[in-house]
């Protein structure tokens, strides 16, 4: 791909909001993390759901071999856990200081979050410098009403709640 492209693929997707999750799982050595935009819901029956990890993390291989996970939902003041599990830190230190449980996969479930989706992998896929794990989902719960963390022009904010929502803007009234 030229060098082209991915400036405008960049510059395309900074405009483009994208919740942000934290990916955990219990290792060997303990409980692991790793922020993740790239999530999606694939199907409900079967209910699948998906996430993409670059290839270039030490992470990789560790969540692309996971019996189990667990995506965590980011509420709106968990910057720092995103900035935590983003690569900021080591892989052996993200969870130091962090309130956690284990759910039903025993799966690692970070204090706070607005909701947690519990999963089995299912299908791995080779995607340029990313595999996609698509996952089963085992459990779901919404934990918290709180507003969701959300990525958006290179800066993280969250979503404004009205009681009544504006109309779409390519109406002519």
């Amino acid at each position: 791909m030229s060098e082209d492209i991915q400036s405008s693929l960049k510059q395309v997707m900074r405009v483009y909001p994208q919740g942000v999750t934290v990916v955990t799982a219990e290792g060997p050595d303990g409980p692991r993390g790793l922020t993740v935009s790239s999530f999606a819901s694939v199907s409900l029956a079967p209910p699948l759901v998906l996430f993409c990890v670059a290839k270039s993390t030490s992470q990789h291989d560790f969540f692309c071999s996971a019996p189990a996970f667990a995506v965590n939902f980011l509420a709106d003041d968990q910057k720092t856990i995103s900035d935590r599990f983003a690569g900021r830190t080591t892989a052996r230190v993200r969870f130091q200081g962090v309130k956690h449980s284990k759910g039903v996969t025993g799966s690692p479930i970070i204090a706070g979050v607005r909701a947690a989706i519990e999963c089995r992998p299912w299908r791995l896929f080779d995607a340029g410098d990313h595999s996609i794990v698509v996952a089963e989902v085992l459990g779901a719960s919404v934990a918290s009403p709180r507003r969701p963390l959300v990525y958006y022009g290179q800066q993280y904010t969250t979503t404004e709640r009205g009681d009544s929502p504006a109309p779409p803007s390519d109406i002519v009234w």
